[in-house]
């Protein structure tokens, strides 16, 4: 079988290069220099197409429109370069099979890219390479969803390219799970992966975690430490909830991504390392560089490219599989239930605001009290079956309430403390002494938050926050003036 393959490129030494690169192989190559040579050539029917993405006439994601409308078998390969990345993803997402960077500095790899893409061209298959080997291993699921399909596809792509990636998504959608997933098919799979959530650590400590200390950097810094950037060389760090990352905490690593290079708390010498960063976020970077929380320069330095989770309330089609997922993984084997019409309506009907999470977690208790063969519309929660069931006739509005009871709030410092902890790398040790020095001040903030929330429950009357906190009022305005 002769493959025919159409290069568009206006620089002619690159359509002389495929030439030269392919037709050994007895593939026939036809090149077009603008846009209008390219239309003509659409003319004729192809395996393959390369593009550059900037034309004189014309670019090359307007022609990849024009081919899959005229030859939807026809796969496609964009060119770009370092600074147009953005544009080679939104190709991809548009059915682009890769982007190579220009110049090509690996002829093998170049030449591998090419040999996929025309495989695929002649044997349809739109599965994951070697995604699907390991979509299970990290514990990343999805179903039937055109648009979770098409985003791993890409993600695929990028963990390839080793290029700076920021994850976009509300709470419980599977941001960490999502990095796991491109790591994991990284040419730095084999190198550690860690993870660190900034939102998690009071700054102090989270500088420390990250850029590690010298021996007497402070008070309690018996011995050096190795921050995670370091430990993470030549491989991944994942940095999760990047928005609630201090400003002196921003500007260290804005210092990182543009000089591979950091100090340690205490240090004077730098010391280089090869990470390649992945962050995550659930909050509006935009608004908060607006108002001065994020900064500009460190958000175009992460948002090399992004890719944003659905919610689940806009991915209904997967909520059978997901339910059905997470059946198995939490009753016992051979006791697994089915899911009832009325309950499975029920489910998309509701509006998930805490997304697969919340799923994930309303099955698991379900799971520990219910002995049924099916789980009917009683064995729900009575706030996602009665929600769920006004949905089918009302419209829900899709922000959940931001106030929440006080009690709420201890939940809230629990899981941030288990994310503390969880973050804490104990392979070069754990300072405890410093720890336990600054956990007073650790101790005094979470007062401060508790009695906020309360007033703010009670609307501003002490009387009612004192109530609700089991204390006087003239001890809480007492604690309150101290706190300040």
């Amino acid at each position: 079988m002769t493959f025919r393959i159409l290069v568009v490129d206006d620089e002619i030494e690159i359509g002389e290069f495929f030439t030269f690169l392919l037709e050994p192989y007895h593939y026939k190559v036809t090149v077009a220099v603008n846009g209008a040579q390219a239309r003509e050539a659409f003319k004729e029917s192809y395996h393959l197409a390369i593009i550059d993405l900037k034309l004189p006439d014309t670019d090359g994601i307007t022609l990849l429109r024009e081919l899959k409308s005229l030859q939807p078998d026809c796969e496609s390969i964009i060119m770009t370069g370092y600074s147009t990345v953005k544009s080679a993803v939104e190709a991809i997402q548009l059915g682009a099979f890769d982007y190579i960077e220009k110049p090509f500095s690996d002829l093998s790899e170049l030449e591998s890219v090419i040999s996929q893409a025309l495989n695929r061209s002649t044997v349809k298959n739109e599965t994951f390479e070697q995604g699907n080997q390991v979509l299970a291993s990290v514990g990343l699921v999805t179903g039937p969803s055109e648009e979770m399909r098409r985003l791993l596809l890409v993600a695929e792509k990028l963990a390839k390219k080793d290029v700076t990636i920021l994850i976009r998504g509300e709470t419980g959608t599977g941001k960490d799970v999502l990095a796991h997933f491109i790591h994991a098919i990284s040419s730095r799979a084999d190198k550690p992966f860690l993870a660190v959530n900034c939102g998690a650590l009071p700054e102090n400590l989270l500088e420390s975690e990250l850029f590690g200390y010298e021996k007497g950097a402070f008070t309690g810094a018996s011995n050096q430490k190795k921050g995670i950037f370091e430990l993470a060389h030549r491989g991944t760090l994942f940095l999760d909830e990047i928005g609630d990352a201090s400003n002196s905490i921003q500007v260290k690593l804005l210092r990182v991504l543009e000089t591979g290079e950091l100090l340690r708390l205490g240090g004077q010498k730098p010391i280089h390392v090869d990470v390649r960063i992945l962050a995550a976020t659930n909050a509006n970077l935009e608004e908060l560089m607006r108002l001065k929380r994020f900064r500009e320069d460190l958000f175009y330095r992460l948002e090399v490219v992004t890719l944003t989770l659905p919610p689940l309330r806009d991915r209904k089609e997967d909520i059978l599989f997901l339910t059905e997922h997470f059946m198995v993984r939490h009753f016992p084997p051979g006791r697994v239930p089915s899911l009832s019409t009325e309950a499975l309506n029920i489910l998309k009907s509701y509006n998930w605001p805490g997304n697969i999470r919340e799923l994930a977690n309303m099955i698991a208790k379900i799971a520990a009290v219910c002995d049924s063969t099916v789980i009917l519309p009683e064995h729900l929660p009575l706030n996602i079956s009665k929600k769920g069931l006004i949905s089918g006739t009302e419209r829900q509005p899709q922000i959940e309430p931001q106030v929440k009871p006080v009690e709420n709030l201890f939940a809230e410092m629990e899981g941030k403390l288990t994310n503390f902890i969880e973050a804490m790398n104990f392979d070069s040790g754990f300072d405890l002494p410093w720890f336990l020095e600054n956990f007073k001040q650790m101790e005094i903030t979470a007062t401060q938050l508790i009695i906020e929330r309360s007033l703010k429950e009670a609307k501003g009357h002490y009387p009612t926050a004192a109530e609700i906190l089991k204390t006087t009022p003239r001890a809480l305005r007492y604690l309150k003036k101290e706190k300040h």
